[in-house]
């Protein structure tokens, strides 16, 4: 019957004054339960003083239903200290359900009692003003008749009212402890999947970076001083750049095509010639949000098994578009494609790029591989096109080249 119920801001020692929600939205405690506690007392009171109108007149059902309200709002305030000590000291139902039995049935009386010579008070006062007696007299009289102590059919009415307000503070209670609980799980996980994507970036490009240090070596020993230095300057750019993202899931698609292109450049010094490389991006997707490094490792791929294999070299192509709120990236390579003996090498890189994909988009995102037309390997992403309208700062040392 009643509806005002609660979150109580006192049930344990060490909880907090607020309830974070898993949909990231933070509730008071009090004001909550102030919020419901008087809004349901309120709704019912006005169904009641709406039935009474016709027999005690409007002013007389206001005054009593009043009298009414007041004296319920503050005994189940009353209840509600008790059920925050119960609460911090007991989860069982049966104990709840005994202690608001236990609470009701004398509570129900005292209710009646106290509302009555409040009741009984007011209608003195108002005797002594004579414009008044002819509004109050009829609803006086009446109440006049009513017994001190409470009748059975009271008693019961009002037991089941504040049972029901009981009922309805301890379901509540329980559905946002719940709903705490959601939260705490979805804060878990969130962080969970942080922690993996990170270390997911964290192994990104071990090898890229010992085959570089090995180069450089090479250059040196061959006496190429100035490739060797040239070479030094670019992976720093490019370790730098990286070590400044690392932290950052995602980022712009023109910013990771800078990185890009620097690996590319690193490779060059590497391969010469024999590495040719062509990168398309559309001016609409070059503000979308990409992972972090997600292309690193599929450039590596393409150039560690369908490039440098083949004496003469090979052509690297990467495209990224954007198809109606998708945005689609493709790496590809003219090579010998997915022979047998690089199958497990390749599909060992590409997991690491899934399980980004997986941690950052879920089910939304997916990476597909596979022959390519007119011969070679092909990798394409499919992800959820977003743009941010945050301004991300590019290292000015970063130039795409043409």
């Amino acid at each position: 019957m009643q509806i005002p119920i609660t979150e109580s801001d006192g049930e344990r020692p060490n909880s907090a004054r607020s309830i974070h929600l898993a949909s990231g939205r933070e509730l008071s405690k009090s004001t909550l339960f102030y919020t419901l506690h008087t809004v349901g007392w309120v709704a019912f009171t006005g169904l009641a003083c709406a039935s009474d109108i016709s027999s005690k007149g409007p002013w007389a059902a206001v005054l009593e239903n009043s009298i009414w309200l007041v004296t319920g709002w503050l005994l189940t305030l009353g209840f509600r200290t008790v059920y925050q000590r119960v609460r911090s000291s007991t989860r069982s139902y049966a104990a709840y359900g005994l202690i608001c039995l236990l609470l009701s049935v004398p509570g129900a009386a005292i209710w009646y009692v106290v509302s009555e010579a409040l009741t009984r008070l007011c209608y003195h006062a108002l005797s002594h003003f004579a414009s008044l007696v002819p509004v109050f007299a009829a609803a006086e009289r009446a109440d006049a008749l009513q017994p001190w102590w409470i009748p059975n059919p009271y008693w019961f009415f009002y037991a089941v009212l504040l049972l029901t307000w009981s009922s309805l503070y301890f379901g509540i209670n329980a559905m946002l402890d719940l709903e705490r609980e959601r939260a705490k799980v979805a804060r878990a996980l969130k962080l969970a999947d942080t922690a993996h994507l990170r270390a997911l970036q964290s192994n990104l490009s071990p090898h890229f970076i010992f085959n570089a240090l090995n180069g450089i070596a090479t250059l040196v020993r061959e006496g190429d001083a100035g490739a060797a230095s040239a070479m030094i300057d670019a992976l720093s750019v490019l370790l730098r750049s990286t070590l400044q993202r690392l932290n950052t899931a995602e980022i712009k698609v023109s910013e990771e095509l800078q990185l890009i292109e620097q690996y590319l450049r690193i490779q060059r010094f590497r391969f010469g010639e024999r590495l040719r490389s062509t990168v398309v991006a559309e001016p609409d997707a070059l503000d979308a949000l990409i992972p972090t490094l997600i292309l690193q490792p599929l450039v590596e791929n393409a150039v560690r098994h369908g490039i440098l294999p083949r004496e003469d070299g090979g052509s690297l192509w990467i495209s990224i578009r954007k198809e109606l709120e998708t945005l689609v990236v493709s790496v590809e390579d003219d090579g010998p494609g997915l022979k047998q003996g690089v199958a497990s090498a390749v599909g060992l890189g590409l997991e690491n790029s899934r399980d980004r994909l997986t941690a950052l988009y879920g089910t939304t995102a997916q990476l597909s591989l596979g022959p390519r037309t007119g011969g070679g390997f092909a990798v394409v992403i499919r992800m959820p096109f977003r743009r941010t309208s945050e301004t991300h700062s590019s290292d000015p040392s970063l130039a795409l080249s043409a």
